[in-house]
């Protein structure tokens, strides 16, 4: 196949809290993906308005893609759990065989909160040989194996994938009811800690595909500066998988700056004064660390904040 020729669907769910990540992660394809244009994007979108929308289209350049916005009701998640840094919005991959028809026999599904870096034509082109889905082992895998005790509650499975890159034959998740079986797991689990990612490996248990790490490069333990790494030799997909985002100022991520290069040519590029802020939020995320290591520090900073709180009540 030509790969200048293919057109095909890309799906990511956000809601507004999520628009300049996605409106990021969007330029970082387009980028990275300029013989395939226009791409296919299809965005899973709860409360996103109008001027958002416009927004993140107009993030990109003219003529590079289009975007097909579907409404999906998060009304059918309410009672699962999520993280308190993991939107809802996460369960809306469930729905992504209904969104197409019969005749579209693959997409490729990817998260909100990753930069791409190279062509996806290689990886779209990926057989599944049979398999429902092509996924990359999470960063997690081994630790689930051991037992270790901060993911005892986490399901067990013959390899744990991680479902922020999903390369998916939407047939056979169809006949193999997927989306109905990741449901009826977190039925009996609705706390499950890691909500969709985990209903989803159980679901899919041995019926997945190992993907080339390179298409979902995982920051959970590894902190490399990807401004380190020459441009052959880094990843496909990088993804920020863990609470520290490269755009939370008050948890300091080392791709920061790569980051936002990308962001910086979107429509949410940030202002001198969001700048600044950000400066003086990591300072402050600085200090707090310094204050955790010296209590004595932290005693004199406490008895600060108490004259200052007794002064305002005077």
């Amino acid at each position: 196949m030509d790969l200048e020729k293919i057109s095909y669907p890309i799906v990511l769910a956000c809601d507004e809290a999520y628009a300049m990540p996605l409106a990021t992660t969007l330029r970082s394809i387009v980028e990275a993906n300029q013989n395939s244009w226009p791409l296919d994007f299809h965005v899973l979108a709860n409360g996103l308005s109008d001027n958002t929308r416009r927004k993140v289209l107009n993030s990109l350049p003219k003529g590079s893609a289009s975007i097909r916005w579907v409404p999906v009701d998060l009304e059918l998640f309410r009672k699962f759990y999520t993280m308190s840094h993991v939107s809802k919005m996460t369960y809306a991959r469930f729905v992504i065989p209904e969104i197409f028809p019969d005749s579209v026999s693959r997409v490729l599904y990817l998260d909100a909160d990753i930069l791409v870096l190279d062509d996806l034509g290689s990886l779209w082109e990926t057989p599944l040989e049979g398999f429902i889905v092509g996924a990359v082992l999470d960063g997690m895998d081994s630790q689930i194996k051991r037992r270790e005790p901060d993911l005892k509650d986490v399901p067990r499975v013959r390899d744990y994938f991680n479902a922020g890159i999903l390369l998916i034959d939407l047939q056979r998740w169809r006949k193999e009811q997927i989306s109905e079986k990741a449901l009826e797991y977190l039925n009996l689990y609705p706390h499950s800690p890691y909500s969709d990612q985990d209903a989803l490996n159980v679901a899919c248990d041995g019926l997945w595909k190992k993907l080339d790490p390179r298409w979902n490069f995982q920051d959970y333990y590894e902190k490399q500066r990807l401004l380190d790494i020459i441009p052959e030799q880094r990843p496909g997909i990088v993804h920020f998988v863990w609470k520290s985002k490269p755009w939370n100022a008050s948890m300091p991520n080392l791709n920061a700056s790569f980051y936002d290069a990308f962001r910086s040519r979107t429509c949410f590029a940030r202002t001198p004064l969001d700048k600044l802020l950000d400066t003086l939020q990591g300072y402050w995320h600085q200090l707090k660390g310094i204050l955790r290591q010296y209590p004595f520090l932290r005693n004199i900073w406490n008895k600060i904040r108490g004259s200052v709180a007794l002064a305002k009540r005077v």
